[in-house]
């Protein structure tokens, strides 16, 4: 009998519904709404491909100062991705990107891609119309080290075409809802957000690990395309 180890470095997916009750689900989104009340959205839209970023998000600064409970929530989920996958991550260093908030309305997407960082959970919120992570988990071939090259980019746009996939890839879909919590190897799982269909905003909690002091070349760049309204120059920064 495989165990959730074996089938967590298998799979590159681990899905556990009720991870949070409603009740909690529900003083989470209240503190965002009052959050809301406050700041101003962040909106990101980049116009790249089938399904553009199209998105709101409080990034992690804004999480530590305005939203502690999620900041205990992120360190106390950094025990279950630890056991799960038997590694020894920690929360990222570039706290902006550690903890963030995402919100997707009415029509939103986000595109394929994989993450810079080794494995991310994504905390559903709510239950909504669409938005769909779609993924393929494992999928990569990387490069290691060299996974933020033009090389790579070659690479994984070669395996991104829809009918690639569906060849070589393991497709699943989860669906959004309430305290279900989704973790995967994002480094090697692509994956991407259908559109939300509903009239309902689709609202989750990202939460990225990686091995202690890890930092990426991609960092500022990648930030800024990702957390802001800066004006895009070039392609997505995944890719030096």
């Amino acid at each position: 009998m495989k165990s959730v180890n074996d089938t967590f470095n298998f799979t590159g997916i681990y899905l556990e519904d009720g991870h949070l009750t409603l009740d909690e689900c529900t003083a989470l989104l209240d503190s965002i709404a009052s959050y809301r009340k406050e700041h101003a959205d962040v909106r990101v839209e980049r116009s790249d491909g089938a399904r553009p970023l199209k998105y709101s998000v409080i990034d992690g600064v804004q999480v530590r100062k305005q939203l502690p409970a999620m900041t205990r929530l992120y360190r106390q989920i950094n025990e279950l991705v630890n056991r799960i996958s038997a590694l020894k991550l920690v929360p990222l260093e570039n706290e902006r990107v550690g903890c963030n908030v995402n919100i997707m309305g009415p029509g939103n997407t986000y595109r394929w891609h994989y993450d810079r960082n080794a494995v991310t959970a994504i905390l559903y919120l709510n239950d909504v119309a669409g938005g769909e992570t779609e993924c393929y988990a494992n999928y990569r071939m990387s490069l290691g080290n060299a996974r933020f090259s033009k090389f790579q980019r070659v690479l994984d746009m070669v395996l991104q075409p829809e009918p690639i996939r569906k060849i070589f890839g393991r497709h699943r879909v989860i669906a959004p809802k309430a305290g279900r919590l989704l973790v995967m190897r994002g480094d090697r799982c692509l994956h991407s957000v259908r559109p939300v269909t509903g009239g309902d905003e689709r609202i989750n909690i990202i939460m990225s690990y990686d091995l202690p002091g890890t930092r990426f070349s991609v960092d500022e760049r990648l930030d800024g395309y990702l957390y802001s309204r800066e004006k895009a120059h070039g392609s997505d920064p995944n890719y030096i």
